[in-house]
């Protein structure tokens, strides 16, 4: 067997090990392992050698360390403001407005512009908001659980700064990049590739459709029982966060809230601009040559030390900010992995031959027009049956890349059918965090959540597959 042939078989075994197993990291370990052992020719001890060697050089480069200190941080923030008061008291506002249902739900989205940092951060506080306003107008939880679980995943992925989303995809993004020998921008690809992440832009759209005209919605949870059904540990290691008790040590000041995240988007596009400025034209110019992964942590760090010292003087505990900057910078370390070891694996099989034989045998034979909407489906597959969002986008991206280019494709597009296929496992899988966590808080049972969401989800795919195949003729 070729070396070239080796290099797709790894990752594939990893997709099918990740599908199964449902154990994302241990899946990578044992592709970098293999792929090490392959590069040293069979010998175990020196492909052990290698592969840790691969994962050192994937993580020394300025870039990479960027990325994962961004990462840390962010989750950092995001817990650091639990304590601060903020979302009870934009609650205690909103319940004193909120008098139908409509208005409840619509609640959700305006939180969303206060909490769309996270997911795990966004489910907890829309949640929290939510629910007690769904309660006071005897609301539908489903219908709750629903705009949660949408505006969690799906909107978040699509706001390209300020998010731990952000980071991840762009590091995805740049390491096939530079394992395909392209020197882009992988922060612009990210951006291009929004208006194509069509699976969370059609699920947003049926999500608003439901507030307003219901869609069939009330007639769905009838037919959806959950009587016989067992709830189940799904067992949510391999994902971002695991969930975490809601807690606010502070009196309820809804600008705890509203502040720092101001302060983190001015921050975020000043240091955008300060590093893009003279390499391009005017304020836009600058932001697209900007070092993204230089200006993020650089307004991560601004805005956790300006919002600690915005708590202190409300005599919140430095104890209590301590405590939770270490707890939310923890709970990225699963995505911090992931990551990591995709960036490994990225590495071996570039040094098997990847790219090459992808480029002289695979690609030209692969019809261009079936690319982004295969690309697509796969990536459904594969972040239903692990739940994982992350995952998938690091397992499918070194592969799609690379095979766009042989096929002269529009990058954008697959890049947006890579995360639009990895956003369906978030939202739609009972193994996903943000369904988990949505029905949780809404106070739904998880699979009576998920077989209401089905439907939709399966519009949006159907919608998704027909656009992607009409854009490949398009751009």
């Amino acid at each position: 067997m070729s070396q070239g042939l080796i290099s797709l078989f790894i990752p594939m075994i990893v997709i099918i090990l990740a599908m199964t197993t449902k154990r994302i990291i241990a899946s990578l370990i044992v592709g970098v392992l293999v792929g090490g052992i392959f590069l040293a020719g069979g010998n175990i001890v020196n492909g052990c050698i290698i592969a840790i060697e691969h994962l050192v050089k994937s993580v020394s480069n300025e870039e990479s360390v960027y990325i994962v200190m961004f990462l840390f941080l962010f989750g950092a923030f995001g817990e650091i403001m639990k304590v601060s008061g903020g979302i009870k008291g934009f609650s205690e506002l909103a319940y004193k407005y909120v008098k139908a249902e409509k208005g409840a739900l619509g609640t959700v989205w305006v939180v969303t512009v206060f909490t769309f940092i996270d997911c795990c951060f966004h489910a907890i506080s829309s949640g929290t908001v939510g629910k007690a306003l769904i309660n006071k107008v005897n609301g539908s939880k489903e219908k709750l659980a629903i705009v949660v679980n949408v505006t969690s995943c799906l909107l978040i992925i699509l706001i390209p700064f300020g998010t731990t989303y952000v980071g991840y995809i762009v590091g995805v993004i740049n390491s096939s990049l530079i394992k395909s020998g392209i020197q882009m921008s992988a922060y612009n690809l990210y951006i291009k590739s929004i208006p194509f992440n069509f699976y969370a832009i059609v699920m947003i759209l049926l999500s608003i459709g439901i507030i307003f005209f219901n869609m069939k919605f009330d007639t769905i949870v009838k037919k959806v029982s959950s009587k016989d059904e067992l709830e189940k540990d799904f067992g949510h290691g391999h994902e971002a966060h695991e969930q975490c008790e809601f807690e606010e040590k502070a009196p309820p000041r809804p600008l705890n809230l509203i502040l720092p995240l101001a302060l983190l988007i001015a921050t975020t596009f000043f240091f955008f601009w300060y590093s893009g400025k003279g390499k391009g034209q005017g304020f836009i110019g600058a932001i697209m040559n900007a070092e993204f992964e230089k200006s993020i942590l650089l307004s991560a760090v601004v805005s956790i030390v300006i919002t600690t010292i915005y708590y202190l003087f409300q005599k919140i505990p430095m104890d209590e900010i301590e405590s939770h900057f270490l707890s939310g910078g923890n709970e990225m370390m699963p995505p911090i992995i992931v990551l990591v070891l995709s960036w490994g694996l990225s590495s071996i099989i570039e040094d098997l031959g990847f790219v090459k034989f992808i480029t002289n045998t695979i690609g030209p034979q692969v019809p261009t027009m079936v690319i982004p909407v295969v690309i697509f489906l796969i990536g459904c597959a594969a972040s239903y049956f692990m739940g994982s969002a992350w995952g998938t986008w690091a397992l499918l991206m070194p592969i799609a890349v690379p095979l766009a280019l042989t096929t002269s494709s529009s990058l954008p597009l697959v890049i947006g059918a890579v995360l639009a296929g990895g956003s369906l496992g978030d939202n739609a899988s009972p193994l996903g965090e943000t369904a988990i966590l949505s029905s949780t808080i809404a106070e739904v049972p998880l699979m009576k959540h998920v077989k209401t969401i089905f439907p939709y989800s399966i519009a949006s795919i159907i919608i998704s597959s027909i656009l992607f195949i009409a854009f490949t003729f398009i751009l």
